[in-house]
């Protein structure tokens, strides 16, 4: 017999197996685990870094802006809401979001309600379906429980113009 005879020649499995033994192959796999986990990771943190970089180029006054709405919306039915909300509309003016406009509804200020109101059916055909039933559904409560006259009137005119 031959020495290449006496040899057992590897299989493709068992030549694949020595080449995992390696040391490189032991400093892939860590390294290929490390990205696994990284990546989970990864994500998170780069969104925390875009939201730190959003902040350097949004205008401060508009981060305070955003601030004192998220305050309005905590506030919300407190005895404090009504006089946020006047403070708001002198710093700022009468919001645009429509969120914020809903609130505005329930004061007994009768400017602030009408200029609610009219910045309302102003962003009303910008607002998707169920933003619109949710504004109109308001407008609906507040035209039957409305104490003042005036609101009341310009509120079922407003919802006449706007269920057209």
């Amino acid at each position: 017999m031959s020495k290449d005879e006496d040899r057992k020649k590897l299989s493709w499995r068992e030549i694949d197996k020595l080449k995992d033994r390696s040391g490189f192959s032991k400093v892939r796999k860590k390294f290929e685990r490390a990205e696994r986990g990284l990546s989970k990771n990864d994500h998170k943190t780069k969104e925390k870094y875009l939201k730190e970089l959003e902040k350097l180029f949004i205008n401060k006054e508009e981060i305070e802006k955003q601030n004192f709405i998220e305050t309005l919306h905590k506030n919300y039915g407190t005895k404090n809401f009504k006089k946020l909300a006047k403070e708001f509309v002198e710093k700022y003016g009468i919001p645009d979001d429509w969120r914020t406009l809903l609130l505005f509804l329930d004061l007994d200020d009768r400017n602030l309600v009408l200029s609610a109101l009219e910045k309302l059916k102003e962003d009303f055909p910008k607002r998707n379906i169920s933003e619109k039933q949710g504004i109109l559904s308001k407008l609906k409560t507040l035209a039957l429980t409305s104490k003042d006259e005036v609101i009341g009137f310009k509120v079922e005119k407003a919802l006449k113009e706007l269920t057209l």
